[in-house]
């Protein structure tokens, strides 16, 4: 084990012009920045009333700058800034800053019963969709918003993730009324916008793929006799805006008339609404809500690996088994898939959180899991699930506005709910986006 270095403290002169403030875009950010020289060894120990976690820091026009993240509104931060030189720890004089609050406007969430059984500095990100605009929002266990974008009236964010070097996150949204102008961007700690790819006719969801690589739905709309007919396509798109089709219902699925009458010659036949990269196995999951159908395909060969549900797909072991206008396809770290399944929202029917062993002698999918909420909700927009490292489930109820924490026995454990008029997009759990200085080597 190497030696700890020495820790010298310097005071803030030893770090000139050293400023801080709320960050420009996202108030409820910290923004510590001070004068250097490139190449060197710095960041920023921070935390509530004790310094907990460290910030790397970046450099440009002779500053280096780190944004310090994960703090409700109006909080108090205390933080203190080092450079290591050699074998010494160069430290500041510990100092405290507030940090700012969000724009009115954002929904504001409420805790329901039971508390947060992860770690207490996890967060949880989502996005909000209104009649008017849209959201990305990262919230503390409380439902405090920490970190925000927000979009203007006619944009919406649909769906958005931790980015996979874990330097910021990553959201597509598309545009009311005008299709042409969806696409997928990336987005920094402190509000920067990073890479953004066009990709028109995208919708609903996205998996993040090796080497910036997306996986991405589009609406693949053909005519079929007198009807214009809108499927969709899974696609593979590059950094640069490249793409390429890795599966399309059209090669397997075919659209039946009497079971989707048309609407005056158009037919929204297959509306897919949820992409799951499997890194293991190294394949997409894509559900297709209409004709409750999960395609299961190669990643390398574009081949279909599986199709679950749907006409011609695996079964189930009774009716009361199928899942039915499913969102958000994910699978479990010993291979069983989850989803969140609507149900027939037609009928008001219970929605459910479902998961099945992978019977792939019988091509059947055995239910091992599910989750009915007292109320019996009935949830007709959007809807995930997935899989936390301890076999909870984090699931999020679209248009019923909350998000809920499973345990491994069918109960819910925590969860936030939003005021109406929101729809919530898939959540996920986000570590600390920093490390812990007690975990540091």
């Amino acid at each position: 084990m190497s030696p700890l270095p020495l820790a010298l403290l310097v005071g803030c002169d030893a770090f000139p012009k050293l400023e801080v403030a709320p960050g420009e875009q996202i108030a409820t950010t910290l923004s510590v920045s001070w004068d250097g020289e490139p190449g060197e060894d710095v960041w920023v120990d921070y935390g509530l009333g004790e310094l907990t976690h460290r910030a790397p820091a970046s450099f440009a026009d002779g500053r280096y700058t780190a944004t310090l993240v994960g703090f409700p509104p109006l909080a108090e931060v205390t933080f203190r800034v080092g450079r290591r030189i050699g074998d010494v720890d160069e430290l500041s004089e510990t100092r405290t800053a507030e940090v700012g609050l969000p724009p009115a406007g954002l929904p504001a969430f409420t805790p329901l019963a039971g508390g947060w059984a992860g770690e207490p500095d996890e967060l949880i990100l989502t996005t909000t969709i209104g009649q008017e605009g849209g959201n990305v929002l990262l919230l503390n266990p409380d439902g405090e918003i920490v970190w925000y974008i927000t979009f203007p009236s006619r944009y919406a964010p649909i769906h958005a993730e931790v980015s996979r070097d874990g330097e910021g996150f990553v959201y597509n949204y598309l545009v009311r009324e005008d299709d042409e102008e969806a696409g997928i961007c990336q987005v920094e700690l402190n509000g920067a916008k990073g890479l953004c790819v066009l990709v028109p006719n995208s919708h609903h969801s996205f998996a993040q793929l090796p080497e910036g690589r997306y996986a991405m739905l589009v609406s693949d709309t053909r005519r079929v006799g007198e009807y214009l007919v809108e499927g969709d396509a899974l696609i593979e798109v590059a950094p640069n805006g490249e793409s390429f089709i890795l599966y399309s219902p059209w090669d397997h699925l075919v659209w039946d008339p009497e079971l989707q009458p048309d609407m005056d010659g158009y037919v929204e036949w297959t509306h897919a609404n949820g992409v799951f990269y499997d890194e293991v196995g190294e394949t997409v999951l894509v559900s297709m809500r209409n004709v409750s159908t999960i395609a299961r395909v190669d990643l390398a060969t574009a081949e279909r690996v599986a199709v679950y549900g749907g006409v011609d797909g695996w079964g189930f072991p009774a009716p009361t088994d199928t899942f039915i206008y499913a969102h958000g396809p994910a699978l479990t770290a010993d291979g069983q898939l989850l989803v969140f399944d609507n149900q027939d929202v037609r009928e008001n029917d219970p929605s459910r959180v479902m998961r099945y062993a992978l019977n792939a002698e019988e091509e059947r999918l055995e239910p091992t899991f599910r989750y009915v909420p007292g109320d019996g909700r009935s949830v007709s927009v959007l809807g995930g699930v997935y899989e936390l490292a301890n076999g909870d489930l984090i699931t999020s109820w679209g248009s019923s506005g909350e998000i809920l924490r499973l345990t491994p026995q069918a109960q819910a454990s925590w969860g936030l709910g939003s005021e109406a008029g929101f729809i919530l997009g898939a959540a996920q759990v986000v570590p600390a986006l920093h490390p812990r200085i007690d975990e540091l080597d």
